[in-house]
This record gives structure tokens, C-alpha cells and sequence, in this order.
């Protein structure tokens, strides 16, 4: 990743280049054959600039965290348990640590001083902490608070029905919850905006389903987007950049979203449209585009999958800026298909773009 191709795309300052990302899950090692993972990643050069990992090159098992280790149950650091079906993916939540409010009074959230949302950590002045789902750039100092900060972190909790039922009714235990997931996402902040000292801070958190959000534009405007300004005044008032992503169709919680102090927001494209986007959110904040991995695994030809790409550019792109592309590779896509997505991503990525 370029670092002033990145800078300009995000304030608008006119880049050479279209930033792309192109992550290959880990499950993937495990699914295509390594050599050629390896060969393509050795061809696209401006995709990886970090090469082929170590493990691959050494023919060693992959090193799965333990959160997405098939078979193998994991308890994070607020006490839900976890379970995968598929090494290298996060599953989901099998047991709430607070499926009533029985436990609740001992009930005593993790410390951010100790641990992140999924790993261990240790504060060391100008180091930015390892071991995170989700990483950023060599070019730019950057972290990211942890996937599932505070809506999902609830849901892991409590589970789904009873998060709702209670936020509706507006029971004094779960504004005391939220409260303390507030006050531990509030630590991380600032742990990793002043002790870290990212320039790039990452808040990721899945608010839609493939139609609608998860949870009402009301309850997320009263109890969740209150919470969300408060996470990131610290890093707004440092000028950090604030990167936000969000899976599933916002459409209905997207001027509440836009309100936010936010620089790049990463959301995916076909639940919403490429037109949508360009209606409703191009030229008012960066777009980090999730490329659509369901709809380019059924593709069959690769011409269409080309002439989709160039269609997302021809739509979102600006000379100003603002357009970053973003393309997880995960177990699935045909050999082919993902050669196609390599060479289109890679040449899109390398286009010098008039200024």
C-alpha cells in the first residue's frame, strides 16, 4: 500500500492511484493448493507487497488463531464461548456468558489494560499491539479496536432476542452493560490513539443483514450511535484517521452513520448498489468498497467479473478521491475466478488516474 496514494484517497487530495486490498484468509491454505496461492501472490507484486507468508514457504501448519480453530471451543476475554465450523473463520457464539441477569451483579468485564476484544496485550510506547482478526497497513501506523466492539458484543453477551427485548424496554442492566463495554472500548482508544500511537484506528462492527439492520434506527440513534460518537472523540480530537466498517444493508442508519466523525467507511456494494452509493455516501466520506464475495463465487464468466470491477470504478471514482477497494479471498471461489480478480484488481491498482 502506497502511504500517499492512502492519505490522498482519504482527504480527497487528488491520488495517483485507487488503494486496493486484496486479503487472503487464512482458511484459504488449508482449501487451494499452496502452490498456487503462492505463484499468484508472487505475480501480483502491488496486491502483496509483503510476499508470501512464512508458514507457506516453510510448508508448516497453518497458524490459526484460537478463536477460528475448527473443533476446538474458545472462551474470550468477557467469558463467551466460541465455536467454528471452519478453521480461519470466526464462528459464532455457542454460550452467553449472561443469557439472565441472575450473574450479572459479579459480573466483571475484562481489562483493557490486559487484553483487547480477542487477545492478550501489552502497552509499549510506539508499538502497535499483535494478534488482532483484522490488520491495516505497514505504510501507516494503524490499529483497529476490535471487530464487534459494542452492538455484537452485546449480542455475544446476552444473545440476540434478549439484547433487543431489553434495549427496548430500557432496562437499568443493560445501560449498565453497555456502559462497561463502553467504558472498556473507551480504554482501547485511548490505549492505542496515545500509548500505540496509530494514525489509522479501526471500529468494525456488522450493524445490517442482507436487508435492513439488526436493530432499529431508533434504538441505534438512542442507546448505540451516542456511544459510537463518544469512542471516537479521542481519536477525531488527535487526527487519527477513523476507519469504519460495517457489513449488511445501512441504508436505513446511514445518516446517522454519516454524522459520525469518521473518514473512510467500509461497507459492502451490491446489498446496497453501486448507484446508491454514489447517490448517498460518494464525495461525503472515502469509501472502502467490500467487494461482493457471493455474487463473484457464482460468477462463471470471466469476463462479466472483469467488466464488474470496471464498472465499480466507472461509478465511485473521482479524481479528487475517496474510492478504496477491498476484496477478501475465502474458500470457494473457482481457481479461476480468483486469477481474474487478481489481474483486474492488480491492474486497477497499478492505472495511474488523472488528476
Amino acid at each position: 500500500m502506497n502511504r500517499d496514494d492512502l492519505l490522498k484517497t482519504v482527504y480527497f487530495d487528488f491520488p495517483a492511484h485507487i488503494p486496493v486490498i486484496f486479503h487472503i484468509n487464512q482458511s484459504c491454505w488449508d482449501h487451494y493448493p499452496r502452490n498456487f496461492l503462492v505463484k499468484q501472490i508472487e505475480k501480483h507484486k502491488t496486491l502483496f507487497p509483503e510476499g508470501v507468508p512464512d508458514f507457506a514457504y516453510n510448508n508448516v501448519p497453518v497458524p490459526y488463531a484460537s478463536w477460528c480453530r475448527q473443533g476446538e471451543r474458545w472462551t474470550d476475554p468477557w467469558g463467551c464461548v466460541w465455536e467454528t465450523a471452519m478453521s480461519g473463520i470466526i464462528g459464532a457464539v455457542t454460550e452467553h456468558p449472561l443469557p439472565n441477569w441472575d450473574k450479572f451483579s459479579s459480573y466483571i468485564p475484562p481489562d483493557y489494560m490486559k487484553t483487547t476484544h480477542w487477545y492478550p496485550v501489552e502497552w509499549v510506547p510506539g508499538d502497535i499491539p499483535k494478534g488482532g482478526s483484522i490488520g491495516f497497513f505497514d505504510c501507516l501506523r494503524s490499529g483497529e479496536i476490535g471487530h464487534g466492539h459494542t452492538v455484537l458484543k452485546l449480542f455475544d453477551i446476552l444473545g440476540y432476542q434478549q439484547t433487543i427485548l431489553e434495549l427496548y424496554d430500557r432496562s437499568p442492566e443493560i445501560l449498565r452493560l453497555l456502559e462497561m463495554i463502553e467504558e472498556f472500548n473507551t480504554g482501547l482508544v485511548h490505549q492505542f490513539v496515545n500509548t500505540a500511537e496509530v494514525k489509522w484506528l479501526g471500529y468494525a462492527e456488522d450493524l445490517g443483514m442482507q436487508q435492513g439492520p439488526l436493530l432499529s434506527p431508533e434504538i441505534f440513534r438512542n442507546y448505540i450511535l451516542p456511544s459510537y460518537k463518544r469512542l471516537m472523540a479521542e481519536a477525531d480530537r488527535k487526527d487519527v484517521i477513523i476507519h469504519m466498517h460495517s457489513d449488511g444493508d445501512l441504508t436505513a442508519l446511514i445518516d446517522d452513520i454519516l454524522s459520525l466523525p469518521l473518514q473512510v467507511l467500509n461497507l459492502q456494494d451490491t446489498v446496497h448498489g453501486l448507484d446508491w452509493l454514489a447517490d448517498n455516501i460518494k464525495g461525503k466520506k472515502a469509501i472502502d468498497l467490500d467487494i461482493d464475495r457471493v455474487l463473484l463465487n457464482r460468477e462463471t464468466s470471466l469476463d462479466r467479473v472483469r467488466e464488474y470491477l470496471e464498472s465499480i470504478v466507472k461509478t465511485l471514482f473521482s479524481p479528487e478521491g475517496g474510492l478504496m477497494l477491498t476484496y477478501g479471498l475465502y474458500p470457494g471461489v473457482p481457481e479461476e475466478i480468483v486469477c481474474v480478480l487478481m489481474d483486474t484488481l492488480e491492474e486497477i491498482a497499478n492505472t495511474e488516474r488523472p488528476r
